[in-house]
């Protein structure tokens, strides 16, 4: 049954059915609109990073010739100062291998240092956990901040103010910031 202004046609209160039948209508409304919005934005996004892909394409074939005419400018130079030519083309590799080496050793020591993002991952758990139980605390609510005006730490959506207006306060009262992607 459809409803207008929170009563229903017949001119009655909605009954509590109603009102999640037009909540949960609502919801699937904001998550698709959320969704589609989002597409046309990593439409926009992926088009950009398409170009951006070609160009360091040609860029990286380029750099190979000319990583090529390099080595085989040095073992040239190297032949001429008296070296072998097998010997001169040999060490120039050498360099290379050298040098990949340490490049590789320095990746491998950035990577090791990498952890997954635990403050996300945390705040998505309770995000689910508040979403299946609006009414409980969530994990994290001893690290929530608490409301200045009453002392006490908030365990629901809240909202802020500020000089622009309400901003929406999630799950452990944190402060909820638009999502927005790079331009």
């Amino acid at each position: 049954m459809s409803t207008t202004a929170g009563k229903a046609r017949n001119g009655r209160e909605p009954s509590l059915g109603e009102l999640v039948a037009l909540a949960t209508r609502d919801v699937s409304l904001l998550v698709r609109q959320e969704i589609d919005l989002a597409k046309a934005e990593l439409t926009r996004q992926a088009v950009s990073a398409a170009l951006g892909v070609a160009c360091l394409a040609v860029a990286a074939g380029l750099g190979l010739c000319a990583l090529i005419a390099v080595t085989i400018f040095l073992g040239e130079l190297i032949t001429w100062a008296g070296v072998e030519r097998y010997w001169s083309y040999l060490l120039t590799a050498a360099g290379y291998l050298v040098v990949a080496g340490l490049l590789a050793l320095f990746a491998i020591r950035r990577f090791r240092r990498l952890s997954p993002p635990e403050r996300t991952i945390q705040t998505v758990r309770d995000d689910i956990s508040w979403l299946r139980n609006p009414t409980a605390t969530p994990a994290s609510a001893s690290a929530a901040p608490t409301n200045p005006a009453s002392g006490v730490a908030s365990a629901g959506p809240a909202v802020s103010g500020d000089a622009q207006g309400p901003t929406p306060a999630g799950p452990g009262g944190a402060v909820l910031a638009p999502h927005r992607l790079p331009s």
